[in-house]
Formats: structure tokens, C-alpha cells, sequence
């Protein structure tokens, strides 16, 4: 991996800033990132500032992450950990997770004399069987709140309050309201108590539409406002207390918000005032996360789900063999022949058997499948209840769908385990860089699990035979 990241380092650089580069400094701070990265999902917390407390109070960690030091121990700061997880590239940490799998199921035995037995390149006497698939899908939530129409409007008035009022302390000064941005800052929290209490009252749809078009009110002069700022900071921006890197940036999220303005007034008029239904196609479900849909799943305690579908794919061992997180909001059946595919890419080998729930039932997808491969395994659950009942007559298959609870477990141990229940990373690039470490540190976990037992069984072995001689 260290390689790799040299590699693609030497990419974006010219020859005369790779020679006068500190290589030695780049090659300890990948190691680092490495790391650091594989160590944060075992983690009590993900969060950047968190890692670093921690990195910074524990010696366990400082050792894992060769940053201990008998004179001086300098952790990375919040900022270098959450630099760290762009470290590597998410092709590199696929390319690495494709890598791990294909080594641990190889069957070239060579003779160890440390071990006292035969062992493949990771140090397995027997390869993993990766022949074999479980898959199941969920719903990783990102770190939004609840998506409620009017709402939208409150997120915007107080991003654009904000960026006016550091646009302000800068210099950059307009006429507004006395009281300024914090004016309606005050004044959006007022209503969003109000538009809260309409439930209670007598009157309360007419009331909650009147204090809505308040909102909206609101918003029309705050976005005018901050258009306004953002215009005179662009004019001259060398007149202001503000660096280029920072200017652009509030730039940037003025902008941004403007051209979700439109989308989220529309939406909120049409459900509050206009009573009309919305196209989940259609919905803006969070001002900062605009990859967010609508998921329905139809599961007890989650009806609906807001956030994207997250694949994932396990052997018998409880490896993961192949994960995607979606933008698109596709059903199972319709991702089964891709998920499939994938795998087998992933392991370099055929599926041996395949199995998921009834959602991923399709005679067509499934007799696809089964022409290509005859000589897979199709346990995928049937959705006709006599066609079940005929199937679970068979051992295999009846094995199958009972090892399948173990996917609902693997799917929990990710999601809160090695995640806080949602992603607190911003943006899909950014969640499916998150998932490519967690899924690599998912996995060289159970690699270790798997030597750690078998050593334990080696040596209960040796103990019993010199017992046995004795």
C-alpha cells in the first residue's frame, strides 16, 4: 500500500518536486495514515477529535500507529486524522481489500518452521473458501436530521445568517435590519416554535400555513441579503479580512444554497400550502446532504428509511466479499446479476452458492444466472410460500437459509460497530471512502480472529500429544 500511495503521489507531481521532496517523511506519514485509518472503526468514536484524544492519552495506540517515542510523542491533530482518510485513494484501499481476499483463499502450502506446519501466504493451514455468498442490503443513514419541509427553509436561513454575519466581521458591510443577521437568526427560531406548536391548536393547518408564509417571507429577504455580501465580497476581495481559501469557500456555500433555494420552496408550498404530494424523485430531503432518498423498505420499526442502500456481500466465515453504497434507488432484484458479478471480480474465482433473502427473488434474474453457471447454487429465498416449503426439504438449502440469519448480524456489526449507526462523513465520495477502510479493517479483524485460533488449536494439539508420550 505504501507503494501504491508513492506511486500516485508521483502522478500529481513533477520530477523536480518529487527530488526535492523528503521521501522518507512521505513514506512515515502514509504508514501513519494506514494505520491510523484501520485502527479509527475499533474505535469508541470516529469523530477527528476523538481519534486524536485518543491517539494522544493511549500508549496502545501510539505503538499500533508508530507514533511512540521515549523523548517526544506527537500525535496527529484532528485535522491531520481526518486528512489521513484521503491518504489513499479509493481504488488503492479496493485494490488492497481484492488483494487480502484472493491471498487468504489461496491453497499453496508452503512449510513453515516457526509454525511447525504447512501454511498459504498469510499464514493459513487451511485457505478461506470464498466459493460460497451471503448477501443482504440496508440503509446507511448520513448525519441528517429528520427531513421535514419547512425545516429545509430554517437550514437555509441560518447557513446564509451565518455566512453574512463572518462575512461582516470581515468588513464586508451593507445595509440590513438593526440587529443584523442575528435579527433574523432570533426571528427564524421564533417561528420554528410557532410553526411546532400549530399541532396543539384548534386551527391549527390554517395557522401553521400562515406562519409558514411568514417563513417564507423570511427567507426571500435573507437570501437577498446574503446575495448581496457575497456580490460587494467578489468586487473586492483584496479590500477585506479574509484569505482567498476562506472567501472562496463562503462563496461556495452561498452559492450553493441559492440554487437549492428554488427547489426547496417549491417542495414545501406544495405539501404545506398546496397540500399536494411530492415524487420521491422529485424531494430535496436535506440542504447539505442532496445524495439523501427515500428508501421503503417496509420492515417493523422502519416503514421508511432516509439515506442510501448499502450492499453487502459475506462468505461462511464471515469475510466481506463485496460491498456498494448507491446513489441510485434501485430494488435487490434488480442489482442481483451486478452484485454477483462483482463478487466473482473481487475473489477471482466462481461462485460456488448463492443466497439472500426474498427480496432478491427473481425467476428471471435467477434463470439469467443459472445459464450462465449451471453449476452454481441458487438458495436465494422463493417468494411462493408451497415453492418454500418444497425447497426447505432439502438439507443444503434449509442449511442455507438458517446460516442467512448470521447476514442480518454481519450487517449490525457493521453499521454499529465498526460505524455510530449513521455516517458522520459529508458527501457520498466521502461515505464510500469511509466504508472502503472500515470494510479493510473489517476484514483483517477476522483474518486475525482466524490465526489467533489457529495457534490456540495448534498448541492445545502439541499439549496433548506430549501428554499422550508422557
Amino acid at each position: 500500500m505504501i507503494g501504491l500511495a508513492l506511486k500516485e503521489r508521483r502522478k500529481n507531481i513533477s520530477e523536480e518536486e518529487d527530488r526535492l521532496c523528503d521521501l522518507n517523511k512521505f513514506l512515515k506519514h502514509s504508514l501513519i495514515a494506514w494505520r491510523t485509518r484501520l485502527l479509527i472503526p475499533f474505535l469508541d468514536s470516529s469523530a477527528p477529535r476523538q481519534v486524536a484524544k485518543k491517539m494522544a492519552d493511549s500508549p496502545l495506540c501510539q505503538w499500533f500507529c508508530y507514533i511512540s517515542n521515549f523523548e517526544e510523542i506527537n500525535p496527529p491533530s484532528k485535522s491531520t486524522v481526518d486528512r489521513y482518510k484521503k491518504a489513499y485513494t479509493q481504488e488503492q484501499l479496493h485494490q488492497a481489500f481484492c488483494l487480502l481476499l484472493q491471498q487468504s483463499a489461496q491453497d499453496d502450502l508452503a512449510y513453515d518452521e516457526d509454525l511447525d506446519t504447512y501454511v498459504n501466504l498469510l499464514g493459513f493451514e487451511l485457505p478461506s473458501d470464498l466459493s460460497e455468498a451471503w448477501f443482504d442490503s440496508t440503509c446507511l443513514k448520513p448525519n441528517i436530521h429528520f427531513p421535514v419541509d419547512w425545516v429545509l427553509l430554517i437550514d437555509v436561513v441560518k447557513t446564509l445568517a451565518q455566512a453574512t454575519i463572518i462575512l461582516r466581521n470581515a468588513g464586508v458591510k451593507n445595509r440590513m435590519p438593526s440587529g443584523g443577521p442575528d435579527r433574523f437568526l432570533r426571528r427564524v427560531s421564533q417561528i420554528s416554535i410557532a410553526m411546532g406548536n400549530t399541532r396543539r391548536q384548534k386551527d391549527g393547518k390554517k395557522n401553521r400555513k400562515k406562519i409558514f408564509r411568514k417563513l417564507d417571507k423570511l427567507v426571500k429577504v435573507m437570501a437577498k441579503h446574503a446575495e448581496v455580501h457575497r456580490d460587494l465580497l467578489k468586487q473586492a476581495l483584496e479590500l477585506f479580512n479574509l484569505s482567498p481559501g476562506r472567501a472562496k469557500r463562503i462563496i461556495e456555500r452561498i452559492d450553493y444554497v441559492l440554487e437549492k433555494l428554488p427547489q426547496a420552496r417549491l417542495q414545501a408550498r406544495e405539501r404545506i400550502i398546496g397540500e399536494r404530494k411530492v415524487k420521491n424523485a422529485d424531494k430535496l430531503l436535506s440542504l447539505y446532504e442532496p445524495d439523501t432518498r427515500v428508501i421503503i423498505r417496509g420492515k417493523s420499526g422502519a416503514e421508511i428509511e432516509y439515506g442510501n442502500k448499502l450492499m453487502l456481500v459475506e462468505n461462511r466465515e464471515g469475510f466481506i466479499t463485496h460491498w456498494e453504497l448507491y446513489n441510485e434507488n434501485k430494488t435487490d432484484t434488480e442489482l442481483l446479476i451486478e452484485t454477483i458479478a462483482q463478487t466473482e471480480v473481487n475473489i477471482g474465482m466462481r461462485l460456488a452458492l448463492m443466497c439472500g433473502d426474498r427480496g432478491f427473488s427473481s425467476h428471471e434474474k435467477q434463470k439469467k444466472l443459472s445459464a450462465e453457471n449451471p453449476e452454481r447454487k441458487d438458495h436465494i429465498t422463493l417468494k411462493s410460500v408451497p415453492e418454500l416449503k418444497l425447497a426447505m426439504q432439502n438439507f443444503d438449502y434449509r442449511a442455507s437459509q438458517k446460516r442467512r440469519a448470521q447476514t442480518e448480524g454481519r450487517v449490525a456489526i457493521i453499521k454499529n460497530n465498526f460505524m455510530p449507526g449513521r455516517s458522520l462523513s459529508k458527501g457520498l465520495a466521502s461515505r464510500r471512502l469511509e466504508l472502503s477502510w472500515i470494510m479493510l479493517a473489517h476484514n483483517l479483524r477476522k483474518l486475525a480472529e482466524r490465526r489467533i485460533n489457529e495457534k490456540e488449536t495448534r498448541e492445545g494439539l502439541r499439549l496433548e500429544n506430549s501428554a499422550k508420550a508422557s
